[in-house]
This record gives structure tokens, C-alpha cells and sequence, in this order.
């Protein structure tokens, strides 16, 4: 029998999903780097190692933008890793979204109704058939099938 511990590093390096976990820690940070200008300021993505924020005004741009270098070195060091290599600034956005109910269940049923094929459920079962414990097997499965859904939902 074999630990989930011992096992998940495995399982996330084939699904390809730890350089998209990288990403999302990346974005998170932004707001500890931010600082006094997170109230101002939204991480809305990175793709290639390029990070875009959204700023309230050209202000703000302009005084980010002059430390973008430090912002860079700032993130990487605390990922670990050199997955940052630029950062965009542009005026746009930045109100913090937050899902009423009605919207959260809404968009629930929308991830649930996105069908995968059959190479991605035999990809999936491939994965997690490796797992002996029925219960860590089962719950696996369903976090690496909403993870495909969102994909979906997301292209």
C-alpha cells in the first residue's frame, strides 16, 4: 500500500497540471508583493511566463512600472523558481469579483454539464488506478475531472 503523499507528486507531474498550480501561486502572490497598492491593483492572468495586472489609473501604472524588475525578482524568489520573466501593467479593471449564491450555483451547474471524451476519462482512470485506497481513488478522480471541465469552461 502506498501513500497519497508518496503518490500525488507523481500524479501532478503526468497530468501537466503543476506548471498551472505554479501559476496560480504566482498570482496569489501578487497581492503580498503589491503591497500598499493591491487595493489598486488585480492579477487577471499569466501565459509564458508574462504576468498581467490590472491597474485603476496610469498613475499607478507609472509607479509600478518603475519597479517592475523588483516585482519580478520578488515573486520568482518566493515561488522558487524563474516562472515570471515579465509583468504588463495596463489600466483596466479592478474591482475584487465576488459570486453571489445565485451566480456560484449557476456556474456549478455550468462545470458539471461540460462533458469530457473518452481519452481524457481513460487518461484520468489510468492516473488514479494506481491508487489503492478506494476513497483517495474516488476523490482524486473528481478533482482531476473539475480540473479538466475548467479547462474547458476556460478556452
Amino acid at each position: 500500500m502506498q501513500s497519497i503523499k508518496s503518490i500525488l507528486p507523481g500524479v501532478i507531474k503526468r497530468t501537466g497540471i503543476s506548471g498551472k498550480m505554479k501559476e496560480c501561486e504566482a498570482l496569489l502572490m501578487w497581492d503580498k508583493v503589491a503591497s500598499s497598492l493591491v487595493s489598486r491593483t488585480k492579477a487577471v492572468g499569466i501565459s509564458r511566463g508574462r504576468m498581467s495586472i490590472n491597474v485603476t489609473d496610469s498613475v499607478v501604472l507609472y509607479q509600478l512600472t518603475l519597479f517592475k524588475k523588483e516585482y519580478i525578482d520578488k515573486i520568482n524568489k518566493m515561488l522558487g523558481k524563474r516562472l515570471v520573466r515579465d509583468i504588463i501593467f495596463r489600466v483596466g479593471r479592478v474591482e475584487r469579483e465576488k459570486l453571489s449564491a445565485e451566480n456560484r450555483d449557476e456556474y456549478i451547474k455550468r462545470l458539471h454539464s461540460v462533458e469530457l471524451d473518452q481519452n481524457e476519462m481513460t487518461q484520468i482512470d489510468e492516473i488514479t488506478a494506481q491508487i489503492e485506497d478506494e476513497e483517495i481513488r474516488s476523490s482524486l478522480k473528481e478533482l482531476f475531472i473539475s480540473q479538466s471541465q475548467l479547462s474547458k469552461i476556460r478556452k
